[in-house]
């Protein structure tokens, strides 16, 4: 096996008695002080038979890359690896071939000192570069979303239906149970606190009208879209991603068969579809478990809840929560695949951009809700 700290700095995997070692997107000597001879010595020779170093996700290095990369060869060489090169652009080879004409000690010793207001400003231009070009991707990839949408109007048939229910099961069936149990929780938690301060301006019966507009405008969509993004989200961007790092992706490519039909349609229209239908469920339950609450500490009853409930609740509440339901189901679906895809190396990348995915999902729900909560006065919903 790689020990630990080669691991977790470069992500690597053995196909067919090959070790594929992926170099990262930025390699540079301040990483330099975890390795050593010792470190390398640590990798068990008897899984592999020859070596590739892939250059493919390398953006920015320095003279680390050639240290490192100097040792591991001469270590595998020693050793009667056969060693071979993915990705190496004309820039590294240029770059290696400038360092090897060097000293070896003089390279290896050299220590970058940089200004710290360098550093930082170095650091906000990586960040914003690497923003921009996620940016750029994703607008490229929702197009092709679109075009996938369009489909269902004038050729339906190039979507593979079959694995539609699959994963309208997974996304929809799967998540009711925990959706009702956490909803029914909410609503009971909103009443209680509610009936506190209710309770204290003899407003009893109003509790319905809190419950029930809170529930079914706000508190059900966001809870239902939070538990959806870290179960079908991150699910998502799990099973594309290890499409992908496996060359399945690549394979189909080759097949001739159009990925965004193949593999993101079916999740996509699946969870469009079921995250309504889940917000209607919870809604009901929601409500329910205001009741219990309410019944426990308030001086009301059923029927007299219900009523109020009636008086105070629109169908333009409940419509509203659905209608961002549905906009929280497509950025979900859309954050999720689009992560998968960005996957690249071996299992870390799988575990990083599912990480992701679930945090950029949650990030756009509240944004999308609050932008939402802005337009909707407007619009008189």
């Amino acid at each position: 096996m790689i020990s630990e700290e080669i691991n977790n700095a470069l992500p690597f995997n053995i196909v067919d008695r090959t070790l594929i070692v992926n170099f990262l997107e930025n390699v540079f000597i301040s990483s330099a002080e975890k390795f050593n001879q010792n470190t390398i010595k640590n990798i068990d020779l008897t899984t592999f038979d020859k070596v590739i170093f892939d250059y493919t996700e390398i953006e920015k290095y320095d003279m680390f890359l050639f240290v490192f990369n100097k040792e591991l060869k001469e270590y595998f060489y020693q050793n009667n690896k056969t060693l071979s090169y993915r990705g190496k652009n004309e820039q590294i080879s240029v770059f290696f071939e400038y360092l090897s004409k060097l000293p070896y000690s003089e390279i290896k010793n050299t220590k970058i000192k940089q200004n710290p207001i360098y550093n930082l400003i170095s650091n906000l231009g990586e960040i914003t570069q690497k923003l921009t070009k996620d940016f750029y991707l994703f607008l490229k990839f929702f197009g092709e979303i679109l075009k996938g949408f369009a489909k269902l109007f004038y050729h339906i048939k190039a979507i593979r239906w079959s694995d539609f229910p699959t994963q309208l099961s997974a996304v929809g069936v799967s998540a009711l149970p925990i959706s009702i149990l956490i909803t029914f929780l909410i609503g009971l938690i909103t009443a209680y606190q509610g009936a506190l301060q209710l309770h204290q301006f003899g407003a009893d019966l109003f509790i319905a009208d809190l419950i029930g507009i809170s529930i079914t405008r706000e508190l059900g969509p966001l809870m239902v879209a939070i538990i959806v993004a870290g179960r079908s989200g991150s699910a998502f961007t799990a099973e594309i991603g290890t499409m992908k790092v496996s060359e399945e992706i690549d394979a189909l490519k080759i097949m001739g068969f159009d990925i965004i039909d193949f593999i993101v349609m079916p999740r996509m229209i699946a969870i469009i579809v079921a995250v309504p239908f889940i917000v209607i469920i919870t809604n009901v339950i929601g409500i329910l478990g205001g009741l219990v609450a309410s019944l426990g500490i308030l001086d009301i009853t059923v029927s007299s809840y219900f009523i109020r409930l009636q008086e105070a609740l629109f169908i333009r509440d409940i419509a509203s929560g659905i209608i961002k339901s549905l906009f929280f189901a497509f950025s979900i679906g859309i954050i999720g695949c689009f992560r998968g895809f960005q996957v690249s190396g071996g299992a870390e990348s799988v575990g990083r951009y599912t990480t992701s995915s679930v945090v950029t999902s949650i990030f756009h729900i509240i944004l999308i809700d609050a932008l939402f909560t802005l337009l909707f006065p407007l619009i008189g919903l």
